[in-house]
């Protein structure tokens, strides 16, 4: 049940403390004391000389009741996760040395992580199937659609449109990654784990002066990571103090020094 899932996490914690990423979070729905999950936490990372400061990174998980796998009509590369009985809140607990947890409302989790088709969040979802057994498939989930009904009292549904990764080149769901069997989902599953990962990189445009926000840009931008901020519970630029218009100007000898970087969208292009 819930006390399992959390358990199996905290394992999946100890088991990959190398990761600067590594932490957890879930949707409680009322059911564990984040108390109690602060202190196993706090007793199993020791501080690391160098980390202290770096951004703390997060990695964020759901708890669902139940779920579904289908594979979309249209689209032979694009299935809907569905998942039921998913709590109001999201947990989010943060890689050593920080010890970070806090919680944050499930629609605006939603609206903030960055769930958008061109740059998706990576996730594991990890499920119990019918003949109860557990599967594990590593996805990118984006376009979620969160769903409350009135008086319900076994939680909301959320919806994603989910791409099944080929590849996974990071750190904190490697080891789902390597635990996958197969690249499907059986179509109905309970016992939802759904590890989500933390904020998406940015890309920042190029623009000559004057030529914001109606010109074309120059090049395809500079990445910009972004971190959860726990005291706004949004994606903040991890370094707000670079100067991205200067990285334009060293990137792209077309900018003549006079570059500016501007925040456009997903991707650079006119």
């Amino acid at each position: 049940m819930v006390n399992g899932s959390i358990e199996r996490m905290l394992s999946t914690l100890s088991e990959r403390r190398a990761s600067r990423r590594t932490a957890l979070a879930a949707g409680l729905a009322g059911t564990l004391s984040l108390t109690g999950l602060e202190r196993a936490l706090a007793q199993d990372a020791t501080p690391e000389a160098g980390d202290a400061a770096a951004d703390p990174m997060f990695l964020f998980v759901q708890l669902a009741e139940g779920g579904t796998w289908i594979p979309s009509p249209d689209d032979p590369e694009i299935y809907y996760l569905t998942l039921s009985g998913v709590g109001s809140q999201v947990a989010f607990f943060s890689d050593r040395p920080e010890r970070i947890v806090g919680t944050v409302d499930t629609t605006r989790f939603l609206d903030s992580l960055g769930f958008t088709p061109t740059n998706p969040p990576n996730a594991a979802a990890v499920v119990r199937t019918p003949e109860g057994e557990r599967d594990v498939l590593v996805i990118e989930l984006f376009d979620p659609v969160y769903t409350q009904t009135f008086g319900a009292v076994s939680g909301a549904t959320v919806q994603y449109s989910a791409r099944v990764l080929d590849a996974y080149h990071g750190d904190n769901l490697e080891s789902w990654y390597d635990e996958q069997d197969d690249p499907e989902l059986p179509s109905q599953f309970d016992q939802v784990s759904l590890f989500i990962d933390d904020c998406p990189d940015l890309i920042y445009c190029c623009f000559l002066p004057g030529q914001w926000p109606d010109g074309c840009p120059i090049g395809s931008g500079i990445h910009v990571g972004t971190c959860w901020n726990k005291d706004t519970w949004t994606c903040d630029v991890c370094e707000p103090n670079r100067d991205f218009g200067v990285e334009c100007d060293q990137t792209y000898a077309s900018c003549n020094g006079q570059c500016e970087a501007h925040y456009a969208g997903d991707v650079c292009f006119c």
